[in-house]
């Protein structure tokens, strides 16, 4: 009897899992890890990306989502050794995170120190005129 669950495989393959503190294994290697948080005036991703050089990170925006990719060439070249067997590799992550609708995209900034890159998007204030709260009672 199968006792694997299809859905399991296919969010795996997808790279997502329902419950990531308890299954860590299903995460995909080719995404970025990203901190996502949202302030009054600016809109703020953090994105783990250590050993990628500055160069081979990019960062976009099209419509209402950013996107970041990064890619590096893991290969070494070392003239001394014969090798019997040499894996060369060829990494790349990507990441994409939807935009508020408030979001001033040709004025956001992108910092990237010591393996995080930091990308912020000021936001244009919300109209206090654009709605009205509703109690629950």
């Amino acid at each position: 009897m199968n006792t694997t669950n299809p859905f399991d495989e296919i969010e795996q393959f997808l790279g997502r899992t329902p419950f990531a503190g308890e299954r860590a294994w299903g995460r995909d290697l080719r995404t970025a890890d990203v901190d996502v948080a949202e302030y009054d005036d600016e809109f703020v991703v953090t994105a783990d990306l250590p050993g990628f050089d500055r160069d081979g990170i990019d960062v976009r925006v099209d419509g209402d989502r950013l996107t970041v990719a990064a890619e590096r060439d893991a290969e070494r070249e070392d003239t001394e050794r014969r090798y019997l067997r040499r894996e060369r590799r060829h990494e790349s992550v990507t990441r994409t995170i939807d935009l508020p609708a408030t979001a001033r995209t040709e004025d956001a900034s992108a910092t990237y120190r010591n393996g995080v890159l930091t990308v912020t998007i000021p936001l244009d204030a919300v109209d206090a005129d654009e709605g009205h709260r509703i109690d629950v009672n």
